[in-house]
This record gives structure tokens, C-alpha cells and sequence, in this order.
């Protein structure tokens, strides 16, 4: 980004803010309620995020893998209790062609099975032992709503408080909430969102205030606006300055025939006019599982790749944000923490990403064990273009990019070929 653009970068990051855990952790969970920790850019559609799931037939969320647009990546490997609730999951870097495990949160439930803690823990590689980094605990009251979330952090000797949230419903509608740091032994008061719904019980707007010289004053407010599905069809953000509501950014959302999002473009006014800012992509699998998101920023009139927060939701039900160019995901048939975890659980060729693409796209698939692997790409015509793999590999997941630069436009057709298992997919290259 231009400096003009990393200034107003900065700005919104303050104004929208996400719940964010300071230990050094690679995402930051959002639980569905912002603050202003920390200075990266998100955008309040928490509703509208596809969901991860963990009870179909297609199977659960085994893996994600996220990019960064240096080449970065990191994974994050799920693991189930019986009933399918989520009971740990980890981190990992890759480094030196092997996943390195530095960081881990394991989940506990009450007797109605709502979330009630998280343990962080990193992984010391001298002592080679897991090590405490912070705690989420969580409380609810007889209708099933979140109405207390406190984060705690290590010191050492024992777990601090940190910050935490107070939640307040009509029923099982939220209409406000308020986040207070703990200080010099006390909770001081930090921000609050305030509620209004539609008629069918719909954000409708969110009213954004700090605490300031002893009392709340406005800083942002936020606008939805629904299409006939109830799907949110755009978003308005406003920030409150001289006594006033000023325009500030505007997305809009698009979805496909399941409802699915496959799209948000947001612009930001920028010298009294509209201008394009950032856009996301989101793709599903034939059962409508999230398997990509993908993100671009709009430099020097043209849309590039570039490093954004992505947002998915966790199995647990909590929102997680990762600064990524592009996040791949995994699913699996489902397999609790007593049985062996496998890390693919058959062959797959996914479909490529960007489609259409100019001129590199990437390809994932994944092998359930050890095998020769042969990737090609032909031209409609039958014709091979080019072999992209022709090698044994492990079982695992992968990823490899192809590059089309030397190729005219047209449908290509990325065909895997491993034992028995053979699959094509199509990519479209547009000059």
C-alpha cells in the first residue's frame, strides 16, 4: 500500500478493531465482539462468515493452511472429541519442508456443551514440553447466551486478568456490550457496542463508543442492509467527527445460488469520492464446505495480491482472523482425538485458485499416503501444455503454482493422475 493508503489502513483498523489476544499467537479470535487492541483492518459482518462445519456427511474441518504474500505458511490442525466438539487444536510453522507445532488450545464444555474455557499453551523447544500462555473463560446465562468472556494471560507463577466482556440480551437478541481492561487491580472501562435489529432480528446498526474523560462518546457506527434472503447485502461505515456522522467505508456482498458468500468489495472515501480499497474471495466445495479465501488490495489502479485479515469460524463456534494473502481448507472424514489422526483422508485435486487467473494460480491437493503423484495441464485440444508434478511424495497436503505467463487465454484443463485415483479441473486464463 501507498503511505496515504497505510494512514487510513491505521484509522480503520482503530475504528473496527477486533478482540484481540496479545501472546504472540498467530490469528486473532474475535468471539463476535470488537474492540480496539489492535491495528488491523476488519470489518463487522461476523454473521455473514461461512461457517466451518463439523457434523456433515462430507466430514469435518481437518486443517487450514495460511499464506502470507512472502511465501509465509501456517497451519492450523483440528482434533474432535466423539461427539464432534472440537477439543484441541494446533498451530504450526512451516520450516525447512516439515510442519514445527509451536502452539495449542484445548477446549473444555459444561454439561450443555457450551464452550466454557480455552487453555493457550506454546511449545518450548528446548524443553521440549507444553508451556501456559493465557486462558478464555466463559459464562452463560439460562437461555444459552455468552454474557461474560474474560481473557487471562501467563505470568509465570499464575493466570492475570486481562480484559474482558459483559453481554447484555433481550431474550436471545444482544443489544449491547461492553469491554473493560483490568488495571491497577480494578476493570476500567474501554468500549461498547451498542445493538439495534430488523424485524426479523438482524444487526440493523452498531453504535461504537469509547470511554473517554469519564463518559462514552461515539466513534463509529455501523449500517447493514439485507436482500430478500436476508443475506447482508452491503455495509456502511461511519465515523463520528465535529459533532457529526462522515462517510467513511462501504462494502458491498455478493453470494452464489446456495447463499454462500463469494465475495465482499469494500471502497473507502478518500477526497469527497469513493475509491476501491480491498476485495475477498470465498469458495466451497460441491457440499458447500469454505475451501478458499483469498484476498486482494486495490494498488496503482489494478488489483494484486496483497496480505489482508481473513476471517473464518472456528468449529468451537469463535471467529478467528489471519493476516494472509490466501487461506486453503482441509476436511476430513470424522475422526476423534482416541483414534489416529491421519492428515488427509483421501486423494483430492481442489479446484484452482484464482478462477480465472492471470497468469499463476494455485493448486492444492492432498494424498492419504505415500505415492507417485503426476500433475499435468492441457489445452482443450488434448494437447500437453506443461507437467507440473512427476515425483513420489508423502502423504500430506500441498500446494504448487502454475504459471501461464508464456500461455495465450483460453480454458486449460489440470488433470492429477495418482494409482486409481484421476481428476480434472478447469482453468480459465483471461489476458
Amino acid at each position: 500500500m501507498n503511505l496515504i493508503n497505510n494512514l487510513n489502513y491505521i484509522v480503520f483498523c482503530c475504528m473496527l478493531g477486533i478482540e484481540a489476544f496479545s501472546q504472540g499467537q498467530y490469528y486473532f479470535p474475535t468471539d463476535g465482539i470488537n474492540n480496539n487492541s489492535l491495528l488491523t483492518r476488519s470489518i463487522d459482518h461476523i454473521s455473514t462468515l461461512p461457517p466451518l462445519k463439523n457434523n456433515n456427511s462430507a466430514g469435518v474441518l481437518d486443517s487450514l493452511i495460511y499464506i502470507s504474500t512472502h511465501g509465509d505458511r501456517n497451519r492450523i490442525a483440528y482434533y474432535y472429541n466423539d461427539d464432534l466438539s472440537l477439543y484441541y487444536f494446533t498451530n504450526a510453522d512451516w520450516y525447512n519442508g516439515e510442519w514445527i507445532i509451536s502452539g495449542k488450545h484445548t477446549n473444555t464444555y459444561d454439561s450443555k456443551g457450551n464452550l466454557e474455557s480455552v487453555l493457550w499453551e506454546w511449545f518450548n523447544t528446548s524443553s521440549q514440553e507444553w508451556l501456559k500462555d493465557g486462558k478464555e473463560i466463559y459464562a452463560y446465562d439460562s437461555l444459552g447466551n455468552r454474557v461474560f468472556s474474560l481473557h487471562q494471560f501467563f505470568n509465570g507463577e499464575e493466570f492475570v486478568n486481562n480484559y474482558k466482556y459483559d453481554n447484555y440480551f433481550n431474550g436471545t437478541i444482544l443489544i449491547s456490550s461492553v469491554q473493560q481492561s483490568w488495571i491497577d487491580d480494578s476493570w476500567v472501562n474501554g468500549s461498547k457496542h451498542i445493538y439495534t435489529h430488523t424485524p426479523e432480528n438482524l444487526n440493523d446498526t452498531i453504535l461504537y463508543q469509547v470511554w473517554t474523560n469519564d463518559q462514552w462518546k461515539n466513534y463509529n457506527l455501523t449500517i447493514y442492509e439485507y436482500d430478500e434472503s436476508l443475506n447482508k447485502k452491503t455495509i456502511q461505515r461511519k465515523v463520528w467527527q465535529e459533532q457529526q456522522w462522515i462517510d467513511f467505508a462501504f462494502g458491498q456482498f455478493d453470494y452464489d445460488e446456495n447463499n454462500n458468500l463469494i465475495l465482499e468489495n469494500w471502497q473507502m472515501l478518500a477526497s469527497n469520492k469513493w475509491e476501491n480499497w480491498f476485495r475477498i474471495f470465498y469458495g466451497y466445495d460441491a457440499d458447500n464446505n469454505l475451501i478458499y479465501l483469498f484476498n486482494e488490495e486495490w494498488e496503482n489502479d489494478q488489483w494484486i495480491p496483497e496480505n489482508g485479515l481473513l476471517m473464518v469460524t472456528n468449529p468451537d463456534g469463535i471467529i478467528h482472523g489471519y493476516l494472509a494473502e490466501v487461506i486453503l481448507l482441509y476436511y476430513s472424514k470424522p475422526t476423534s482425538v482416541k483414534s489416529e489422526k491421519i492428515i488427509a483422508d483421501g486423494f483430492h485435486l481442489l479446484q484452482n485458485y484464482p478462477n480465472p487467473f492471470n497468469p499463476t494460480t494455485t493448486i492444492s491437493y492432498s494424498l492419504p499416503q505415500k505415492t507417485f503423484v503426476k500433475i499435468k495441464v492441457y489445452n482443450l485440444l488434448g494437447e500437453e501444455v506443461t507437467l507440473l508434478k512427476n515425483e513420489e511424495q508423502i502423504a500430506g497436503e500441498y500446494t504448487l503454482e502454475f504459471d501461464a505467463e508464456k500461455l495465450p487465454s483460453g480454458v486449460y484443463i489440470i488433470n492429477m493422475n495418482s494409482g486409481s485415483y484421476n481428476k480434472s479441473v478447469k482453468a480459465v486464463l483471461l489476458k
